[in-house]
């Protein structure tokens, strides 16, 4: 992600200098949240749709929401970002 350079009255080139990471836009954040989360669902969904076709739908999300959560979690919201990261702090 990109870094600010925070001023406390010395140079940019001090190797003391404190960095902070730059404001993440939280309407991209939630786009791209959403771009990532929606195709995932549907994938998860027509993945188990044989196994759990039979189930009720609360115990079906009860299935697909844990599992589409630790996928966003660990796998596609941390390679959204890094690709996107510019664009989000933009």
């Amino acid at each position: 992600m990109n870094e600010r350079t925070v001023s406390r009255g010395r140079g940019a080139d001090d190797p003391g200098h404190p960095t902070v990471p730059a404001a993440v836009r939280r309407w991209k954040l939630w786009l791209l949240t959403v771009c990532g989360i929606y195709p995932t669902i549907v994938l998860l969904g027509l993945a188990t749709d044989p196994v759990l076709r039979d189930l009720y739908l609360p115990v079906r999300l009860a299935v697909l929401v844990p599992a589409a959560a630790a996928a966003m979690v660990w796998q596609i919201n941390p390679r959204l970002q890094r690709h996107f990261g510019a664009w989000l702090t933009r």
